[in-house]
């Protein structure tokens, strides 16, 4: 058992510099390491400076996440973001496991199929500043487990060689792996970050965000209708969500922009009318303090090295 004590004492002191260490990494936004009888008896919490997707090939282990542990077996797959530290404790006969990272700040994901566009970003993030406490660690179980472990063998010898193509090889790989990724949460579901107990009206406020965000917003209609005070709902949103209500709206509307750009041909101030922005000016501005880019910039750039 987890102690509190265990859990402060094993801390890391600061994120582990992955893009340094692997130059795939840098420069296709993936790569992915195989760690073969991985053997960790002891709490040690470690983190790393991108997105980590550690997939569990074979045997059980516990996966402490952030002050989470969860009982992992074959297929299961976690998701930690920038900085949040993470360990797999197992017995003496040990684990495979993969290790996948993804730099979303200087790479922009695949464009998957139409049927599964929308589910990517409950699975994934499509930006650093689009996590939450709901969707800050992830957690599923993959259904075709032959197909992942040979994807993800070849991806790792993709990474290491880094022979002519290998940058295409990545790239495509990555695309694999996300359609099997939405496939499970479509199918299956997906396990999110635990958030402190929600009462029925803070669940319902966050859904309607996610399926009205184009559609005007307001709280005055809200307050009325829950008979509580403006600052009492703010104040328990964002206890619950970890982000300002405003904030959360404004990221889900980037969030659909950012899909919209890099899969139709419509004007970008089609989109963020589409979106529930006012006009292209404010819109402009909105998405360049979120995503670090223009929306310009966004769809015709797939790769921004800085």
């Amino acid at each position: 058992m987890l102690t509190c004590r265990m859990y402060i004492d094993a801390m890391p002191a600061r994120p582990a510099s992955i893009s340094t260490r692997l130059p795939a990494l840098r420069y296709t936004g993936i790569a992915v390491e195989f760690y073969p009888a991985y053997v960790n008896t002891r709490l040690r919490l470690h983190a790393v400076d991108v997105v980590l997707l550690s997939y569990l090939s074979r045997g059980q282990c516990r996966h402490v996440m952030g002050d989470e542990v969860h009982h992992e077996s074959a297929g299961a797959l976690g998701i930690t973001h920038y900085g949040q530290a993470h360990d797999l404790i197992t017995d003496r006969q040990g684990v495979d496991v993969f290790n996948v990272y993804l730099d979303l700040r200087n790479h922009t994901l695949p464009v998957l199929p139409a049927e599964l566009r929308a589910i990517l970003p409950a699975v994934l993030p499509l930006h650093p500043a689009l996590q939450n406490k709901l969707n800050r660690r992830v957690r599923l179980t993959l259904r075709d487990k032959a197909f992942v472990d040979a994807l993800l063998a070849r991806l790792a010898v993709e990474t290491q060689r880094r022979e002519p193509g290998y940058e295409e090889a990545l790239r495509s790989g990555l695309r694999l792996l996300l359609i099997e990724m939405c496939r499970a949460a479509q199918t299956s579901g997906l396990t999110v970050s635990a958030a402190p107990r929600a009462v029925g009206w803070l669940e319902r406020l966050r859904q309607h965000l996610d399926v009205h965000y184009a559609e005007p917003f307001s709280l005055a209609d809200w307050c009325a209708k829950l008979r509580l005070s403006k600052s009492h709902i703010c104040r328990a949103f964002r206890k619950y969500t970890g982000k300002a209500l405003i904030d959360y709206l404004m990221a889900r509307r980037v969030q659909a922009a950012m899909l919209a750009l890099r899969t139709s041909d419509d004007k970008i101030l089609a989109i963020a009318l589409a979106c529930g922005f006012s006009d292209a000016s404010y819109f402009n501005r909105c998405f360049r303090r979120v995503v670090g880019m223009t929306p310009s910039a966004y769809r015709h750039v797939g790769v921004v090295i800085r």
